[in-house]
Parts: structure tokens; C-alpha cells; sequence
């Protein structure tokens, strides 16, 4: 039983003797499959072993639970050591009725018939008796009375869950010989658990945010697996990119509706589910507040307070210290309340407020709360224009300590502004920037919307385009028609109603002068100095970032950088990907193109980096489809042939990786003023590849000083850190010029990107006089940043060189680990081992025979083997054991 071995020792312990042992544990937790496991062990050992199924319905008449006790007697026949126990079982059976417990004498009767039917099982040794789900029996302490009493084994399983109460197990825990319990299991036994039920490659995000739903949940192992197929059964998992995914990652994991947690608040009925809709919507309720609850729904008190009792006693609510609820498990309201959560928390919040706002509390009731249920309550609470006064004061006074709250209180204060009023635009000044500077784009998106259809374009339709043109781009979603033709044809809302437009069919502006056109009038301290420079304003030249061109335009203290989002998640591989943490960016970018299928530049520039990652860790098949996805109109066309010329060489196509570099070096200015800024982002990285490319391919001088040339011609244009490391690295290879070596790896490690500061290690080792530092720092970086490819690469350049290559922790000078193979190498090194030819393994494994070919390639890169017959002899000869996956 995968993940319980401990759990499994210490129940085989108790073998063949005359003990008592309780296995406990939440429901799904494993009992079932434990048991079942002990069951398939211990039936070949000799002694009889018998298994008692109580789930199955036991009358609640019949104590010793006799019925049970003969079905398992009944199905263990072929388990039974002697002839079957004919005399007793009739007895048994015999006896076995209600009025048998209404009598003494029958009940003895009864019982010393169970005494002997288990003394059957015994001969030599005790024999065992496995007893499952004892909880459900009508008293779990006869039930095993007499099987303990002939000194059998017993094993039996119990349930808590902390809705029966805790006096059950109890009362049969303090006679059991031992306990074991049965905890959660830990995050990585669970993903191991999970890769095996989707019998297919799972998206790294799978887990994490199965995790993240379940809360507590997330270690019991039946809740996770059950979970798991109700995605898949509600077609919430899709294949992508090889790989089975969350078809929408925005919306969490929701608990089976047949779980015992969903029954036991469903059991609660309208109150339980009142107030988990009410806890979920203001993510906490206080105990204090059970009184005003109470009151405004119309259930008597006491009633409320036994049924936050009985949620908190089954896990559906967690109490602390202070009185607060919470609700541990976010996959539990959707369950209990599909689709209808919102709805029913806006409705209790409605009548939370005018139970407050009748003014019948004694003492007044708390203006904060009240402000709240005001503002959860949304359009469902009747406008009321008495409340504006409060919000306004209340927002104002929350906005330097909790921005977020000042924001969602100035809201519900517009919601309720008659018409005309002359509140509405000064809430309105107040509340835009503010969703602004407090990364809320989503809540700016409904703002504006809300506000052109109350009010039309108002006073600055310029403003207000701008409002919605910055919502959509970070939200990903387009102005709303409704409120692009409430503002097109103004003049003043032109120029960020274009930039929206475009920025949706990958052709967006990027200069920031043309950022500064759409956004400048939201700038609360006048224009940008530089708002009509033609580069970047943060010094990366040929770098595209979105977030810190808005931040320039708007002014750090303006703008708030977004938390979800399609920028946000630009930022965050961008992040990644620079600072050398490569292993969740294939997830993000997959999780990015299942949002919605988008054209705008930041989709176009996370294929990219995603075709980069995926080639450098030796996938070339998926590399070649984020590269197809761009397409040949990209925005990119610099940072597309980057990524196309990794994806050339690092596959053995070097002459390819050659002509894709000088393509792209032809007619650059032309090329930059077609496309932008956008057209020659990643010009440095392709440079660079190129004067390595070049240098791989003989080190040619005249080569070499062109690229050098270009590179010096860029930087002059444009600027920027990763354009000045590509000026030192190509003058460096072109002139032998150490020097200028040292300079980029100073200027990298300031201020570069991981993968830009290995090249540049890697330059010094090819011009320095002891190349041995600089290998291997370029080794380890290779290292951290995952697989085997680039590491083997830079492997054969130190030998190439003399320099003794790193040794691994399998000992293997300069070879990468066994775990450096993917899970198709390992089947095909296999394959390979036992002599089957590449289309004999294409036809086994499923794929085609360019698959295997190109996954050999990366064998052989990995392992050092020089040939299929030195790779089948080092798996035949157990050199790749760890290679290969068992059979």
C-alpha cells in the first residue's frame, strides 16, 4: 500500500497474537485499502483469517453483529484452514434474531456460539479476524467481543471525522491492545498518488492547487484521488502540450458532493449553509455576530450556535482563538452550494444591513461591519442614500492603513448615490485611481463599465477610455462594446482606445511614447520626463516588459502592479525564467494559453520563452509547438528567431541555427521601424547565440566581427543592460579579448539573467588561461536551472578543453543523473536494452519513429553512450538501473 508502509509494519507486528488493534482515521484516509492489504497478506500465512464488513447495513437489533459475522464466514470458506464450521454457523443463525437480545439467556446463548464459530480459525497460532468500518456497527465494542475473547487477531478500522463525537472510539480504544493511526500523508506522497490515477502526464499546477482547495483535506489520500476524478468526470481537466491540465485554473477544485463533509453540512440545512455562503463571501465571521445573524435571518440563537458547533466539530468551519470562523476547506462551499454561493451570501448580507440600519441594536452596532454588509450585499440591498455619508467617511479614514477595503467601501458608496448627485464624481475621482494603485483591474473593468452605463462618458471621457483601455490589457479581456461605443468618436479617448485595440491582435504599440499617449492623463504627478523616448525607460533596451512601461508612464506610487492576469503572469515567468527558476514556467504558460485563446503580445512572448525552456531542457517536440503557436506574423520576430535557433542546434542542426541568425541580422532598422519595438526584442540574446553558434562552428574572425558589429549598432539604438552584456560577449569572441569577458559576467551578475550569465561564464572559459572556475560556475548554473542538456554541452566543452568536468552525485564524471531522463527515455532506453529497432519501439510506446530518434539523441547525450549497442550493453550490465522504469 503506497505511502503507509509505517502504518503497515506496525499492524504486521501484532501476526499471530492474541491482541487487539484499532486503526483510526478520518474518512478516505486508507483504512479500507490498509486493511484490504493485510488481508491479501496475511490469508497465505496459515492460521484462518475472516473479514467483517460493517458498512454494509447492520440491523441495530443485532449487537454482536452476528449477520455480518456469518456473511464473512460464509465468504471465507476457501480461507478456512478445516472443513467449514457448519454446526456453529447454523447455531449462529439459529439465534441470530431480535428477540435473541431481549432475553439473557438467548443473548449467552448467542454469544457463546460467536465464541466458538471464531475459535474455528485457530489451530497452531491465532487466528485473525479483520474487521472493517467497526464504527458502523450498533456497538462497536460487542462486535469484536467475541473474536478478542477466543485470542484471535483482531484488526479493526475506525472512523472519526468528528461529527459522531469522540465517545465511541473511546469506549473501544481503551481495550485495544494497540492503536494506530492513520494521519495525513505529506505532499509529496500525495503527488506521487496522483501522477498514478491520471495514468498520463499531470501539469505541475495540478497538485498545488488541488492542495490549495482541500486545505486540510489535501494529506487524506481518498479525498485527494475522489477529488482528482471529479475533474476529470466534469470535464475540468483537458489535454494540452502533452500534458493534462486544469482547463481553468481560475476556478478551484471542487470536494465530490457524495463526500462525507458535504453530507455532514448539507445535514446542517438552510442555517449551515447561510452561514458557510456568509463566511465565504467576507472570508471570516465572528462569533460574535451569531446574534445579529440570527436575528435578521430569523432563526432562534440557540439553534444558530448547535449548528456552528456541529460545522466546526466536522472540519467545515475552523473557530480560533478569538472567535472567528473561517472555512479551512475552499473546495467545500461550491460543493454544498453550487453555483448559488454569491447569490446566497449577497442575500444574507441584505438582510444583515437592514437588521443594522433599523437602528433597533442595542448597543449600535459597529459602523465597520455595518459597512461591510452593505457592500457585500452589492445591488441585492435597495439603494440607500443615507448610507453614502458613512462610506465615504469610513472608506476615507480605512484608505492609508487598508487601501482594498477603502476601495470596496467608495463602491458600494457609488451603488447608492441617487442620480445627480454631486458625491458621484467626487467618489468617482477617489475610487479609479485607487483600483489602480491597489492592482485591482478586474474591480476597474466593472467600475468604469458600471459608471458609463449610470452616467454616460461624464466630464473626461480621456480619463475614462484610458481606465478601461489599462483594465483590458491587464485583464486580458477587450473593452466591453457597450462601453467603447459610449466613448469612441471622442477625440480625447482615441489614443487609448487604439492601443487597447491593437494590443488584442499582438500588433500593440510598444513604444512608450504611444503608452504615454493612452495613459499619461491618469499620471497623478504631471507627465513622464521621458514620456517620448523611443526605447525602454528601465534601462533592459531589448527586453519586453509591459508592467514596468505602464509603471513609467502612470509613476511607481500611481501603479499597482497586478496580482492576476495575463501581465501578471508574464511578470512572474519573466521572473522565473531570469532568475534561473525554470521547472513551473511549461505550467504557467500552459495555464496562460488555457485562460483564452489571445493574441496579444504577452501571449506571443510566454510561447517563446516557453519554446526557449522547453528546448534547452531537451524537449524539441513541445519546443516546436509553442514556436508553431507564434506563428509567422509574431510581434517578436527577433525573439522568435532566438528561440528557433536553441531549438536548431541544441537538436544537432547547426547550419539551420547559422542561417536563422543572419536571416534575422538582415535590414534591422527597416525591420525595427515595421514592427516597433516590439521587432527587435530579444535582438541581444539572438546575438549572443549567434557569436556562440559561430564560435562552435570554427571561431571564424569575419563572422565574428559582424556579429560584433550588429551587436554594437543595437546598443548604440537602444541601450540597456542585456545590449551592453551582448556588446562585451561578441567583442570578447571576435577579439580574444578577455577583458571584456570579465566585464559581462560583472554586468550579469548585477543585474542579468541566469542563463545570460552562464554564456558569459562560458566566454571567460574559452578565452581565459585556467578555464576551471568558469566552467564550472557555468556547469552550476546549468545545473540549477534543470535537465541534462545544456550541462552535457558544457560538459564536452571542458574536456574539449582539459578541464576535469564536475562529478555528479552518481559519480559519474560530468554525466548526468539517471533522474535526468524523462519518463519516454527511460521506456525507450529500455526498449533499446531489450533490442527492439526504433520502429518496433515507436509501434510499442505510440509514437512516431522521429520521436524516438530525437529521444535517443538526448539518450545518448545524457548517459555518454556513444551507440545503441554501448547503450543496450550499459542497461543489459546494469550501469543504467536507475535508468530504466520497472516493468
Amino acid at each position: 500500500m503506497y505511502g503507509r508502509d509505517a502504518e503497515l509494519s506496525a499492524v504486521d507486528e501484532v501476526s499471530g497474537r492474541p491482541v487487539l488493534l484499532l486503526v483510526r482515521g478520518q474518512p478516505g484516509m486508507g483504512k479500507t485499502t490498509l486493511l484490504r492489504e493485510v488481508h491479501r497478506t496475511w490469508r497465505t500465512r496459515g492460521p484462518g483469517i475472516v473479514r467483517i464488513h460493517c458498512s454494509a447495513a447492520i440491523p441495530r437489533w443485532d449487537l454482536f453483529g452476528a449477520r455480518a459475522v456469518l456473511k464473512a464466514f460464509r465468504n471465507a470458506f476457501p480461507d478456512i484452514r478445516d472443513s467449514p464450521p457448519a454446526e456453529p454457523m447454523a447455531a449462529v443463525n439459529r439465534l441470530c434474531r431480535p428477540e435473541s437480545y431481549g432475553s439473557a439467556r438467548a443473548r449467552s446463548a448467542l454469544f457463546a456460539e460467536l465464541v466458538r464459530l471464531f475459535a474455528h480459525l485457530g489451530g497452531s497460532a491465532p487466528g485473525a479476524v479483520l474487521i472493517d468500518d467497526v464504527h458502523a456497527a450498533p456497538d462497536p465494542a460487542l462486535i469484536v467481543a467475541a473474536a478478542h475473547r477466543v485470542g484471535c487477531t483482531v484488526v479493526a478500522t475506525y472512523r472519526e471525522d468528528g461529527w459522531a463525537g469522540p465517545a465511541r472510539s473511546a469506549s473501544l480504544s481503551t481495550f485495544a491492545d494497540r492503536v494506530v493511526d492513520l494521519g495525513p500523508l505529506p505532499d509529496h506522497r500525495i503527488d506521487d498518488l496522483l501522477a498514478r490515477a491520471a495514468r498520463e502526464p499531470l501539469d505541475e499546477a495540478v497538485a498545488p492547487a488541488l492542495r490549495a482547495a482541500l486545505g486540510p483535506l489535501a494529506g487524506n489520500p481518498g479525498t485527494v484521488l475522489n477529488t482528482f476524478e471529479a475533474l476529470r468526470r466534469d470535464g475540468r481537466l483537458v489535454r494540452f502540450q502533452g500534458r493534462l491540465c486544469l482547463r481553468d485554473p481560475a476556478t478551484g477544485p471542487v470536494l465530490p458532493v457524495d463526500h462525507a463533509l458535504v453530507r455532514r453540512v448539507t445535514e446542517c440545512g438552510d442555517t449551515g449553509g447561510r452561514l458557510l455562503a456568509l463566511t465565504a463571501s467576507a472570508g471570516r465571521f465572528a462569533m460574535d455576530d451569531l446574534p445579529d445573524f440570527a436575528a435578521a435571518t430569523g432563526h432562534e440563537l440557540a439553534a444558530c450556535g448547535r449548528t456552528v458547533d456541529r460545522l466546526v466539530a466536522v472540519g467545515a468551519l475552523f473557530c480560533d482563538d478569538h472567535g472567528v470562523l473561517r472555512i479551512p476547506c475552499p473546495a467545500l462551499v461550491p460543493a454544498v452550494l453550487p453555483g448559488t454561493a454569491r447569490d446566497l451570501a449577497a442575500e444574507v448580507h441584505r438582510a444583515l444591513a437592514e437588521h443594522l440600519l433599523r437602528g433597533d441594536r442595542t448597543p449600535p452596532p459597529d459602523p465597520t461591519a455595518l459597512a461591510e454588509h452593505i457592500a457585500f450585499a452589492g445591488s441585492v440591498l435597495p439603494a440607500t442614500p443615507s448610507v453614502v455619508p458613512l462610506l465615504e467617511h469610513l472608506a476615507t479614514r480605512a484608505l492609508p492603513a487598508c487601501p482594498a477595503r477603502a476601495a470596496r467601501w467608495y463602491r458600494a458608496a457609488l451603488r447608492h448615490c441617487e442620480p445627480g448627485d454631486p458625491a458621484r464624481s467626487r467618489l468617482l475621482a477617489a475610487l479609479l485611481p485607487l483600483l489602480v494603485r491597489t492592482g485591482d483591474y478586474a474591480g476597474l473593468a466593472e467600475a468604469v463599465a458600471e459608471e458609463v452605463r449610470c452616467d454616460g462618458v461624464g466630464h473626461e471621457p480621456g480619463k475614462a477610455a484610458a481606465y478601461a483601455a489599462l483594465a483590458a490589457v491587464h485583464t486580458g479581456r477587450p473593452v466591453p462594446g457597450p462601453v467603447h461605443e459610449a466613448l469612441a468618436g471622442d477625440p480625447a479617448a482615441d489614443a487609448a482606445l487604439e492601443f487597447a485595440a491593437r494590443w488584442f491582435t499582438g500588433r500593440a504599440p510598444l513604444r512608450a511614447s504611444e503608452a504615454g499617449a493612452a495613459f499619461g492623463c491618469l499620471r497623478l504627478d504631471g507627465p513622464a520626463e521621458d514620456d517620448t523616448a523611443e526605447g525602454d525607460d528601465d534601462g533592459a533596451g531589448d527586453r519586453f516588459d509591459p508592467v514596468a512601461l505602464i509603471r513609467n508612464v502612470l509613476g511607481t506610487a500611481a501603479y499597482g502592479e497586478p496580482v492576476g492576469g495575463p501581465l501578471a503572469a508574464h511578470a512572474r515567468i519573466m521572473r522565473d525564467y531570469l532568475g534561473g527558476n525554470w521547472a513551473g514556467i511549461p505550467s504557467e504558460a500552459r495555464a496562460l494559453e488555457l485562460a483564452g485563446p489571445s493574441q496579444t503580445p504577452v501571449d506571443h512572448a510566454v510561447r517563446l520563452i516557453a519554446a526557449e525552456v522547453h528546448s534547452a531542457l531537451g524537449d524539441f517536440e513541445r519546443s516546436a509547438a509553442w514556436l508553431e503557436l507564434t506563428g509567422d506574423d509574431c510581434p517578436f520576430p527577433a525573439l522568435r528567431v532566438w528561440a528557433a535557433m536553441g531549438l536548431a542546434y541544441r537538436s544537432g542542426d547547426w547550419e539551420r541555427a547559422r542561417k536563422l541568425g543572419w536571416s534575422s541580422c538582415e535590414g534591422p532598422a527597416e525591420q525595427a521601424d515595421r514592427a516597433g519595438e516590439a521587432g527587435v526584442v530579444g535582438i541581444g540574446r539572438l546575438l549572443v547565440r549567434l557569436a556562440f553558434v559561430e564560435w562552435q562552428a570554427g571561431g571564424r574572425q569575419e563572422p565574428l566581427t559582424r556579429v560584433r558589429a550588429e551587436a554594437e549598432r543595437w546598443y548604440a539604438r537602444l541601450g540597456g543592460t542585456g545590449l551592453r552584456a551582448a556588446v562585451l560577449i561578441t567583442r570578447a569572441l571576435a577579439e580574444h579579448d578577455v577583458d571584456s569577458a570579465h566585464k559581462a559576467v560583472d554586468l550579469l551578475r548585477e543585474c542579468g539573467g541566469r542563463s545570460e550569465l552562464m554564456r558569459a561564464c562560458m566566454t571567460v572559459a574559452f578565452l581565459a588561461d585556467d578555464p576551471r572556475p568558469w566552467f564550472h560556475e557555468a556547469h552550476e548554473i546549468a545545473r540549477g536551472l534543470g535537465g541534462g542538456l545544456q550541462r552535457t554541452t558544457i560538459t564536452e566543452s571542458m574536456r574539449a578543453s582539459g578541464v576535469t568536468p564536475p562529478t555528479d552525485h552518481s559519480g559519474h564524471s560530468g554525466r548526468t543523473g539517471p533522474a535526468a531522463l524523462s519518463g519516454l527515455e527511460g521506456r525507450i532506453t529500455a526498449l533499446v536494452g531489450r533490442g527492439l529497432t526504433n520502429r518496433q519501439i515507436a509501434r510499442e510506446l505510440g509514437v512516431s519513429e522521429k520521436t524516438v530518434e530525437n529521444n535517443l539523441t538526448q539518450v545518448f547525450a545524457k548517459t555518454g553512450c556513444r551507440s545503441r549497442l554501448d547503450l543496450a550493453l550499459a542497461v543489459m550490465e546494469g550501469r543504467l538501473a536507475a535508468f530504466v522504469p520497472r516493468s
